[in-house]
């Protein structure tokens, strides 16, 4: 006779029970977990500690993350080692983290290096979202970058700009380095409006060191670091890269001050200044100095102005070259447009920019095709929240993928090519690049969108339309155009991998030069 499941249950040893039982508990208290965990944007599976590392591997992370929203959407999850990170790929979702939760994205995430002698306290570009950072931002957008500001200064802009030209003039025939020469004129253009004096003379040691600690501290800023990653490690510094970027900061810090020095000496015997409209950036932050901005503060502004300034804007004109020396009809219009508005028979003045659109639709599309910061600043979450369904941790780094934006043939017709009309006629004609146009957005959006912006805007088509204007530009023999090297390569800004040669003949009058 068989036995009835009452009593086979009944005959199971005691022990087994509990075993079953316990595993019962465990499973139904693991469901319930993972009922509870936040839903998170869609994202590749991440391996233990590493999480998704490996995958960016020895490409580029433009490229990468580019390549993975393809598979998960445009709101996307990795785990870079220890850190979550959201990947925003579409202006749609750029809008709902810049603009429409704007505030809760307003933090900071701060790399190990931006630490460094603590620069990241006084930075309106690394500081976190708080009292300190709405002060200097507030200083920088109401006396700073004012049109005002700008406005009185331009003849300072304007005279190194036109030195710069006769110095390309007088090597004539002569092989320029693009990149190199504007860095440098970026360099004494923002010490003119920062300080009124250059800040680097070849024939100056102590210039030229300041130099060098600048661009090398710029260049280990772009340097991955595995601290970054795994935080723990940071007080380890595993591969010296905040040890090296102290040096040369110092190096940069003992340069400005001297700077600063001296005009707090000439303030102290009150030597006379120059009316307020005519003062340059050093007098303004003087003038906020005690208790508002210490002097520490205001080093690491200055520092902070220049590398702003200076690295983004040398490479943006340097692409801008590349691609016109690359597209011959593009060059062509460009100089016809400005011998129509300027005339063979003088130098481009900033007065004359508003009255070149096809200037404007190239740098919109060099910005575009080669944004200077590709993935932004890092934001970072203050809180958790949702945007389009998912949850959104506290804390999270938000990275915006504006290079991948730029590429994203749903938003752009033949979107690898480099073409200016398209921002002449149609729907594309309307975009800008200040923050209210989610397809087009190389200096960000919303509360943390770069201070700099307006002085940038006005650096590049000055810059970029003295050299087309003054100059036609050909490549050295040994290098055809079709061959001309487009790869780029990621640091601290998206620059070309490698560097721009080309040849300048005169278009002027000699006199003009």
């Amino acid at each position: 006779m068989l036995s009835s499941p009452v009593m086979d249950f009944q005959n199971v040893p005691w022990f087994s029970v509990v075993i079953a039982s316990v595993i019962l508990y465990l499973l139904f208290k693991r469901v319930r977990k993972d009922n509870s965990k936040p839903c998170l944007p869609p994202g590749p599976p991440p391996l233990p500690i590493l999480g998704n590392l490996l995958q960016l591997g020895g490409e580029k992370a433009t490229e990468v993350f580019l390549t993975l929203s393809q598979q998960y959407g445009p709101l996307m999850t990795l785990r870079l080692g220890l850190e979550t990170v959201m990947v925003v790929s579409s202006p749609a979702m750029a809008k709902e983290v810049l603009k429409t939760h704007d505030q809760n994205f307003a933090g900071r995430w701060v790399l190990q290096a931006a630490k460094t002698l603590d620069q990241h306290k006084s930075s309106i570009g690394w500081a976190d979202y708080g009292p300190h950072w709405k002060k200097l931002r507030r200083i920088s957008s109401t006396e700073l970058m004012t049109s005002k500001r700008l406005q009185a200064l331009q003849h300072l802009r304007r005279d190194e700009i036109f030195r710069t030209i006769r110095l390309i003039f007088k090597d004539k025939g002569r092989s320029v380095n693009i990149a190199h020469t504007v860095f440098y004129t970026g360099l004494n253009l923002l010490g003119n409006m920062i300080f009124s004096s250059s800040v680097f003379d070849p024939s100056d040691p102590e210039s030229v060191e300041f130099k060098d600690a600048f661009s090398l501290s710029m260049k280990l800023a772009g340097t991955p670091n595995v601290a970054d990653f795994f935080p723990f490690l940071a007080f380890l510094d595993p591969q010296r890269l905040c040890c090296k970027m102290a040096v040369h900061f110092r190096k940069v810090h003992k340069f400005l001050d001297v700077f600063i020095q001296d005009r707090l000496a000439k303030r102290s015997q009150n030597v006379e200044q120059s009316g307020d409209a005519d003062k340059d950036f050093l007098d303004v932050l003087l003038d906020f100095s005690r208790p508002d901005l210490t002097i520490t503060d205001i080093r690491h502004l200055i520092f902070e102005l220049f590398m702003a300034g200076s690295d983004t804007t040398a490479t943006t004109i340097e692409w801008a070259m590349a691609e016109l020396i690359l597209n011959p009809h593009a060059m062509k219009r460009a100089q016809q447009e400005l011998e129509e508005v300027v005339g063979l028979d003088r130098k481009v003045e900033e007065s004359d920019i508003d009255r070149l659109p096809y200037l404007h639709a190239v740098v919109k599309e060099v910005f575009r095709l080669h944004p200077p910061i590709p993935l932004l600043v890092p934001h970072k979450a203050v809180n958790s929240c949702e945007v389009a369904g998912y949850t959104i941790p506290k804390n999270s780094q938000i990275i915006v993928n504006v290079w991948a934006i730029g590429r994203d043939p749903s938003i752009w017709e033949e979107p690898f090519k480099f073409i200016p009309e398209r921002f002449l006629e149609g729907e594309k004609s309307e975009i800008e690049y200040k923050g209210h146009d989610f397809e087009l957005l190389p200096f960000g959006a919303g509360r943390r969108i770069c201070m700099g912006l307006p002085l940038a805007n006005r650096m590049v088509h000055l810059v970029l339309a003295s050299l087309v204007h003054s100059f036609d530009w050909t490549l050295p023999d040994c290098m055809p155009s079709h061959k001309l090297d487009m790869s780029d390569e990621l640091g601290s800004a998206l620059k070309k991998a490698v560097d721009l040669q080309a040849i300048a003949s005169p278009r002027l009058p000699h006199h003009l030069y």
